[in-house]
C-alpha cells in the first residue's frame, strides 16, 4: 500500500505535465538495430524506436499503438522489466508502474496498478490510440510489441532440464543457483539464434517440480514436491532475464490436475508454464514409478488444459504452454482425443535417448504426429550417441519449436 500511495502522490503532481509532454522516448538505438523485429522483450525492444520505451522515475505520456489489450497482459514480464538489477529478490516490475487516463468528457481520472483499489481503479484495458500517463517508481523498460496470442508464435524455446542439486536428473542440477542456471540457458540458446532466421529464440529453464519416488510417501502418490517457496527463486531468475520457466510434474500415482493446481501461485506469472511426464504416471499399471513405463489418458490431459485456459482468462495472461513427454506409443492413450483448447499450446516432446537415427524416428512419430500442435525434441548430454548439434537439429525438415537439453 505504501508503494501505491507513493505512486498516487507522484501521479497527482506529474499527470498534468505528462499529458503536455512529448511521447515517452526510446533509448538511443544504433542504426543497424532500428530495422529489427520487435521481440516482446523489454530490454531489447526499448532500444528500438518503434518497439519500446524506457521509463525513469517521472510521468510519461504514451499513445497506445496496439489493439485493445488488457493492461495486466501488456505489462507482464518479459514485456516490462527493471532496467538494472531488481530492487529485491521478489520484486516484480509490474508493481512499480501506475497507469492513469483522463476522461475529457467527465473530467475524471481513471487508474490501474497491480495493487489498485477504490474509486479511481476503473482502468483495465489499453485501447487503440488511447492516451495514458505512465508513472514509474523505478527505472523500467517497456516493450510495445503487439501482444502475442500464443507464446510459441514466431518463437523457438531452448531450455535446460533437471532438478536442483541432482546432476543425474539433468543438466540443470549442475548449477549452484537459479541465477547461474538462468545465465547458462542464455549460452545454450545462443547457437540457435543465428540458425533460426526471423524466428525469435527464447531461453528457458525446465524445472522438475514434482519428482517421482520409489517410496509411496505419506500420501501414497510416490511424489516428492518442491515447495512454492523453493520454486520462487527460479521464477524470479527467469523473469529477470526475460526467459521462460517450465514446471515439470512427474505425476506418480497422483492426479495431474491436482498437482498442476498446486502450482497456481507461480502459474499466475506470465512466463511460467507446465509439463507432464507420462513415463512416471504408473498408477494405472499398479507399479511404483521406475518399475514400469506409465501413461496418461486424454481426460487427464484435457482437464489440465481446461484449468490452464481458465487461469489464462481469469488472470488475463498470454497462452500457457503444456508439454507432454513421449517416447513410446503407449505413454499417451488415444492421443487423437486430446483437445485443442484456446489459451493452451500443447507441445509433444520426443523424450527418448540413443543414436541419431533412433531419435529422429521418434521425433517423426511423436513430435510431428497429427495430435502434436507443436514439436519438442529433448537432447541428452550423457546418453545420446552422439549428441546432435544445433546445426543438425535445425536442418530437420521441420525443426522443433521447443528444444530441451537434459
Amino acid at each position: 500500500m505504501r508503494r501505491l500511495a507513493t505512486a498516487l502522490l507522484a501521479a497527482l503532481a506529474l499527470l498534468g505535465a505528462a499529458l503536455d509532454a512529448p511521447e515517452a522516448a526510446p533509448r538511443q538505438a544504433h542504426a543497424e538495430e532500428t530495422s529489427a523485429v520487435c521481440t516482446g522483450v523489454a530490454a531489447s525492444d526499448a532500444l528500438l524506436p518503434a518497439c519500446g520505451v524506457s521509463l525513469t522515475r517521472e510521468a510519461y505520456r504514451l499513445t497506445w499503438p496496439g489493439g485493445s489489450t488488457p493492461i495486466v497482459s501488456a505489462l507482464a514480464a518479459p514485456r516490462l522489466a527493471f532496467r538494472g538489477p531488481p530492487p529485491g529478490p521478489t520484486a516484480r516490475a509490474i508493481d512499480w508502474l501506475t497507469v492513469w487516463q483522463h476522461d475529457d468528457s467527465t473530467g475524471a481520472w481513471r487508474t490501474w496498478s497491480s495493487q489498485a483499489s477504490g474509486a479511481f481503479a476503473t482502468l483495465e484495458t489499453f485501447e487503440p490510440g488511447g492516451v495514458y500517463a505512465l508513472v514509474a517508481t523505478a527505472d523500467l523498460d517497456l516493450s510495445l510489441a503487439p501482444l502475442r496470442v500464443s507464446v510459441l508464435a514466431g518463437t523457438r524455446i531452448v531450455s535446460i532440464y533437471g532438478h536442483p542439486g541432482v546432476p543425474t536428473m539433468g543438466a540443470l542440477g549442475l548449477y549452484a543457483s537459479a541465477d547461474a542456471a538462468a545465465d547458462a540457458a542464455q549460452e545454450v540458446a545462443r547457437p540457435y539464434v543465428a540458425l533460426s532466421g526471423a524466428t525469435r529464440v527464447v531461453p528457458a529453464l525446465h524445472l522438475i517440480a514434482s519428482v517421482a519416488q520409489a517410496d509411496p510417501g505419506w500420501d501414497g502418490t510416490y511424489l516428492g514436491r518442491m515447495s512454492i517457496a523453493d520454486i520462487r527463486p527460479w521464477v524470479d531468475a527467469t523473469r529477470a532475464r526475460g526467459e521462460l520457466l517450465f514446471l515439470d510434474v512427474q505425476v506418480g500415482w497422483s492426479d495431474p490436475l491436482v498437482e498442476v493446481q498446486r502450482l497456481e501461485p507461480v502459474l499466475r506469472e506470465a512466463h511460467v508454464h507446465v509439463a507432464l511426464d507420462p513415463e512416471f504416471a504408473t498408477r494405472g499399471k499398479n507399479d511404483p514409478p521406475g518399475e514400469a513405463i506409465g501413461f496418461l489418458v486424454p481426460e487427464q490431459v484435457n482437464s489440465v488444459q481446461h484449468y490452464l485456459a481458465d487461469l489464462v482468462a481469469r488472470e488475463a495472461l498470454p497462452s500457457k504452454v503444456l508439454v507432454l513427454h513421449q517416447f513410446r506409443y503407449d505413454m499417451l492413450h488415444d492421443p487423437q482425443r486430446i483437445e485443442r483448447v484456446s489459451g493452451v499450446d500443447v507441445v509433444i516432446d520426443m523424450d527418448g535417448w540413443g543414436p541419431p537415427e533412433q531419435k529422429l524416428d521418434g521425433y517423426r512419430l511423436f513430435a510431428l504426429s497429427s495430435y502434436a500442435p507443436y514439436a519438442g525434441f529433448k537432447l541428452f548430454y550423457r546418453w545420446d550417441q552422439p549428441l546432435l548439434t544445433p546445426e543438425q537439429v535445425m536442418a530437420l525438415p521441420r525443426p522443433p519449436d521447443y528444444v530441451i537439453y537434459q
